[in-house]
């Protein structure tokens, strides 16, 4: 490993990585942001029922996600040991979101049975995909910059992919001339699935593809689930990071889901979609700033310093009111700034 430590990657090998980060994104805002709405006021599930499943869904994925990395952390196969899931869950991933964006009419009952069967099903296979691809990433280099490097490509994909997410209603609406109606909202998730889903087998088997895994420690010298838990609690600084990045995700999931609520009901505003492009367009913009920030002040600093400006810029927002688009829309660009480098560093 430690002939391993400063091997720099090269950059076509980095942007193959990187690539299904771009495509996994549909399943930040479209599902987080726009299915609820969808699911609640065409398709017409009750929110409250809506709510209680998205809830379950994330306590479900507590329990998926150190499952999943055990699982891999002891596959021993030809083509390694995180690939084979990547390109065998990109494919399930692509059926259960095409399902979910293009439900059947039906009653209020069967519509509810159906998002709770393939919400469960696309977070099952997300994590089958995520945790290992994720894992691979630490595993190409282990030079300290070029996981920066590589860690802050990957998620500037993301950023990149969340941003035509989120565009992608809109665009679809002008491109095919949709109404706003029911059939038009229906008609805007039918071409976002028929987008995505080769685009997510695409990216995967490019990645795999392109990557080859080392050889490292064999499966039998890896610790057991158990002790591998109490490891991780015996490493305070890791406790702690663990603590904050849940505190963030908590912060950051609520105001996803409830955005085009707030911005419709509160704000009284139809410009959700342009406030969502100005907030992942931000992060996109100077998250080349904070990669280079870190490395001259050190990750935990800079994590801090765009974790205040993140959500600090946000407080605001519970003292907005009808018309107040404008504040709004400068907070949403203040919080972006410090978007991007919550999730690279």
């Amino acid at each position: 490993m430690n002939q391993q430590q400063h091997i720099r990657v090269p950059w076509g090998k980095k942007i193959a990585y990187a690539a299904p980060a771009y495509a996994l994104a549909v399943v930040g805002i479209p599902v987080y942001v726009y299915l609820p709405k969808f699911y609640t006021d065409v398709v017409g599930i009750n929110v409250a029922l809506l709510g209680y499943i998205l809830f379950s869904v994330r306590i479900f994925d507590a329990v998926t996600d150190p499952l999943i990395g055990y699982i891999s952390d002891r596959t021993s196969s030809r083509f390694g040991r995180r690939r084979p899931y990547v390109i065998v869950g990109s494919f399930f991933i692509a059926a259960a979101m095409f399902l979910l964006f293009n439900p059947p009419q039906a009653s209020p009952a069967f519509e509810t049975f159906w998002f709770g069967i393939f919400i469960y099903t696309l977070f099952l296979f997300w994590t089958v995909v995520t945790v290992p691809y994720e894992s691979l990433g630490p595993e190409i280099t282990f030079d300290y910059h070029e996981r920066t490097s590589l860690f802050g490509l990957r998620d500037g994909f993301l950023i990149a992919g969340t941003l035509a997410a989120a565009s992608s209603p809109a665009l679809i609406q002008w491109i095919f001339g949709l109404p706003d109606s029911p059939s038009g909202e229906r008609a805007k998730f039918f071409w976002i699935s028929v987008f995505y889903a080769p685009l997510l087998v695409g990216t995967a088997l490019w990645c795999v593809w392109s990557i080859k895994e080392q050889s490292l420690e064999p499966p039998s010298s890896r610790l057991g689930l158990g002790s591998g838990i109490r490891q991780v609690l015996h490493n305070k600084p890791f406790v702690i990071l663990l603590a904050a990045y849940t505190i963030s995700a908590i912060g950051n999931n609520l105001p996803a889901t409830l955005i085009l609520f707030y911005v419709q009901y509160v704000l009284q505003s139809d410009l959700a979609d342009l406030f969502l492009i100005a907030y992942f367009a931000t992060g996109i913009i100077f998250l080349p700033a904070w990669i280079w920030i870190s490395r001259r002040t050190g990750k935990k600093a800079a994590w801090l310093a765009s974790m205040a400006v993140n959500s600090g810029a946000f407080l605001s927002v519970f003292f907005l009111g009808p018309g107040d688009e404008v504040i709004y829309g400068i907070l949403v660009f203040l919080s972006g700034i410090g978007f991007g480098a919550t999730l690279a560093i």
